[in-house]
């Protein structure tokens, strides 16, 4: 059954190790024009509130913020691992009625179904690790950018959440395929469900864990998760930062005017500390949601007599 598996699936296997072989590339390529950007010359970016300004180099902040619309599609690499592995592991054979003949021969299809999902998921969470990795060092040619909740979008790229991810997008696509026993209707619903799930985790983020509430200049706020930020008007009302302050001038000089006028800033954060929480509790999150897909391939193809 292994020699088996490697046969039927070495294409969409050595496809996959080739697009990381080519991404590495790309990012130690773009690794040595980040080293060229870089020209000393330090910048300061201010979120608001009671966040402290952050340092950095003009020269790789301008690199980044050119490449960032493709930085932004990385958490949507698993799901070559859905669309390609996982959507016709099933539904292929039922196209071809190919599964008729494989679970008639000397091995059922429990066998069958455990061999092939078990390696093929062990191989989506080895390609989830790699390209965290991979990801992940190379943003640390960047400094404030790895390990930091300052870019929210690409969380579930970089540790060890793209490993759930890669899992969970592959487990989807073979649940699919059993549902529908079609190939293309499997990917679109694997695509649809996907991006679905980003955009609830996304949501969900900030509310891993009861964030922190402090009121004033608040040094562990760099590089963290801004749930929400504001001032608190002398008489306890809160509004937000860009709200007119009586009395103050717009633009520069408008916190200096709001500190005297008796207003404070206050930011409601999870510190930059739960950083590896959060992926625990993401990978979490999606292992759960994960099993219970595989409960339904495994039922689906087990209990269906034909």
């Amino acid at each position: 059954m292994l020699w088996l598996t490697w046969r039927q699936h070495r294409a969409q296997l050595l496809v996959t190790l080739g697009f990381l072989a080519v991404l590495g590339g790309v990012l130690l390529l773009s690794g040595q024009f980040a080293t060229d950007a870089a020209n000393g010359e330090t910048s300061l970016y201010c979120h608001g509130g009671g966040t402290p300004c952050r340092e950095y180099d003009a020269g790789l902040e301008n690199l980044y913020q050119k490449i960032y619309p493709l930085i932004a599609m990385v958490p949507f690499v698993p799901l070559l691992a859905g669309v390609f592995w996982g959507a016709p592991l099933l539904a292929r054979e039922y196209e071809r009625n190919t599964h008729q003949l494989a679970w008639t021969q000397s091995v059922g299809r429990g066998h069958w179904l455990a061999v092939k999902f078990g390696v093929l998921a062990g191989y989506a969470m080895l390609a989830g690790l790699a390209s965290g990795q991979i990801f992940g060092r190379w943003l640390e040619m960047f400094p404030g950018k790895a390990e930091t909740f300052a870019e929210t979008s690409y969380f579930g790229a970089v540790g060890i959440a793209p490993a759930a991810w890669w899992l969970f997008a592959f487990t989807l696509g073979t649940a699919a395929g059993v549902l529908v026993r079609k190939t293309l209707p499997a990917i679109a619903i694997t695509v649809a469900v996907f991006v679905a799930a980003s955009i609830v985790l996304l949501v969900l983020r900030p509310h891993y864990a009861e964030p922190v509430r402090t009121t004033g200049p608040d040094p562990a706020a760099k590089g963290a998760l801004i749930v929400n930020m504001g001032r608190v008007a002398p008489d306890g009302r809160e509004m937000s930062s860009l709200d007119e302050v009586p009395g103050c001038p717009l633009g520069l000089g408008k916190s200096v005017c709001a500190l005297a006028a008796g207003y404070q800033d206050f930011t409601v954060y999870q510190p930059v500390g739960r950083f590896w929480r959060f992926q625990w509790t993401e990978a979490g999150i999606l292992l759960a949601a994960t099993a219970v897909l595989g409960g339904v391939a495994v039922g689906g193809t087990v209990r269906r007599r034909r």
